[in-house]
């Protein structure tokens, strides 16, 4: 899944909700929950400390190896992977073989692992990356595996400045007009 907005829409607070509703059902089918099971992670070490997760990159040992201890303490059910405009094509076909190999899934993409990918791609790009995310030029992975597209549309972090949560939102659609210039 792909859960994007602009600035200020809510999309950490749609996936904190979604942690909650997440951890209720489980409290009320009797499944048994771990600090992993909802994992958050991030594209960036500061997006990560937000909300007391770690880096994408070290929850799947991204740029290391994946030993049979690593396998066995995998317990993310959803894994949650934010500021993905950081992540390059080439970022995401390596999360590919990670997951598959984490999971020992081999045949499904992403090892079978529940993903929900937050960000905006009108805030930042991948730094040095060949092929962003979305190239066409690129694998098509990330095409390929986004099954639900959610377009946050709420300003609620500009309640108290409602005009400027109003212009920023049209300037991610790029809809400025000559006022908001």
């Amino acid at each position: 899944m792909f859960l994007t907005g602009p600035a200020g829409a809510g999309k950490s607070t749609a996936v904190k909700v979604a942690q909650r509703f997440c951890f209720e059902f489980c409290a009320a089918v009797s499944v048994m929950w771990y600090d992993e099971t909802f994992y958050f992670t991030a594209c960036s070490g500061s997006a990560a400390a937000i909300f007391g997760g770690i880096t994408i990159h070290s929850a799947i040992k991204l740029n290391g190896k994946i030993t049979d201890k690593a396998r066995q303490a995998w317990k993310a059910r959803i894994l949650v992977v934010d500021e993905i405009s950081y992540y390059s094509d080439n970022d995401l076909k390596k999360t590919d073989r990670k997951l598959k190999d984490l999971n020992g899934i081999p045949n499904k993409p992403f090892g079978g692992q529940s993903i929900i990918f937050c960000g905006d791609f009108r805030q930042f790009e991948a730094i040095k990356a060949k092929h962003l995310l979305y190239d066409r030029n690129g694998s098509q992975l990330w095409e390929n595996s986004i099954n639900c597209v959610i377009i946050l549309e709420n300003i609620h972090r500009f309640k108290d400045d409602p005009d400027f949560g109003e212009m920023l939102t049209r300037l991610w659609r790029d809809d400025l007009t000559n006022e908001d210039r």
